[in-house]
């Protein structure tokens, strides 16, 4: 198998594991933990520049633990974060398929934030189901002013 330039799978593969360390490294430098339950994560910068959403996913995921289910990704605009972080979304949690994402990737378009769910725990109203968030630097949110909301909340 060759790519277009004429190189072959093998030949591509340093290249491809390098450009996802490079997209790995991109990530943790503009992470900030800013709570750990549910997990609140701040990014540096927007969320189409730098890392891949592949990279984000993995590394959010990994933050969370691995004896977690798989998570379901929703993007929300900046408007809601206080929202999200008080009641644990921006709208009541649904089982339905179009209400989240298996990909992170496909959330980032709906907004800067993007929830991750419990994919468990969607189709049960009363149970907590939000893991965490992933907050991208734009549309208004600061570091500083995130970090604010956070501590006001009482979130750890």
């Amino acid at each position: 198998m060759t790519d277009t330039s004429g190189n072959s799978a093998h030949e591509m593969a340093p290249d491809r594991e390098t450009r996802i360390l490079d997209d790995l490294q991109d990530a943790v430098q503009r992470m900030h933990m800013l709570a750990t339950s549910p997990r609140v994560v701040f990014a540096t910068g927007v969320r189409h520049q730098g890392a891949r959403p592949m990279a984000w996913q993995a590394l959010f995921e990994r933050t969370v633990g691995g004896a977690q289910p798989p998570c379901r990704y929703r993007g929300a605009p900046a408007s809601a974060l206080t929202t999200i972080l008080s009641t644990g979304a921006d709208q009541q949690p649904t089982g339905a398929p179009e209400w989240s994402h298996a990909q992170l990737r496909d959330a980032m378009a709906a907004g800067p934030i993007i929830q991750a769910f419990r994919n468990d725990r969607l189709a049960e109203a009363a149970a907590p189901v939000l893991i965490g968030a992933i907050i991208f630097e734009e549309d208004g949110l600061t570091l500083r002013g995130v970090r604010a909301i956070v501590k006001k909340l009482g979130l750890r």
